[in-house]
């Protein structure tokens, strides 16, 4: 019964180092800003803020309510204008983090750090 228990347990040991996973890592592809329809911060990002992120982010860093959410983000540090897929709240919003945020409005945020991420 012993052995049969050892056996056991060495199969399951083995099974659980042989597994491998292979991760997918997913490339940003970065896009173009439009210099003639800039992303407005007021009425495009922060409405996104506003609807997916202040149940939390009321009293959470980054606090993201109307008004200081731009000022936040800036000086918190969460906006990386040099390499905006770095931004952190870029990569919240994609590590599911930011589950209720579809693709449409992660693309808008990238954009929006990628023209600079204004105040407008």
């Amino acid at each position: 019964m012993k052995r049969y228990i050892k056996v056991l347990a060495f199969l399951f040991m083995i099974g659980l180092v042989a597994c491998e996973y292979d991760y997918i890592v997913e490339e940003v592809i970065i896009p173009q800003p439009d210099p003639d329809d800039p992303i407005s911060f007021s009425t495009q990002v922060e409405p996104i803020f506003q609807s997916k992120c202040i149940g939390c982010h009321d009293s959470r860093t980054p606090i993201l309510v109307t008004g200081s959410a731009y000022d936040n983000l800036k000086n918190g540090n969460f906006i990386n204008t040099d390499n905006p897929a770095d931004s952190e709240i870029y990569k919240r919003s994609t590590d599911g983090h930011g589950e209720n945020m579809n693709s449409q409005e992660r693309l808008l945020l990238l954009t929006w750090i990628t023209e600079g991420a204004k105040d407008n």
